[in-house]
């Protein structure tokens, strides 16, 4: 019988595998698309911002990798 926990960390490395910078990805809990602009796997963070760009800029946030779903 396969833990809970063996589910979800096999969802978190799959998420981390899938995830590239310049990917457009949602935010768990938002309809918002957001680009990813860098990602640090050993702290599992990325830094995103909402896509389509704003005319005046769309500023960039950290979040946890947890919180991003692919595009699919």
């Amino acid at each position: 019988m396969k833990t809970s926990k063996n589910v979800i960390e096999k969802t978190r490395e799959e998420i981390k595998k899938n995830i590239n910078q310049g990917d457009c990805v949602y935010l768990k809990n938002q309809e918002e698309l957001f680009q990813v602009l860098g990602i640090d796997n050993s702290c599992e963070k990325c830094w995103v911002r909402e896509w389509p760009l704003n005319p005046n800029g769309s500023p960039v946030f950290e979040i946890s990798i947890k919180q991003v779903s692919t595009n699919q």
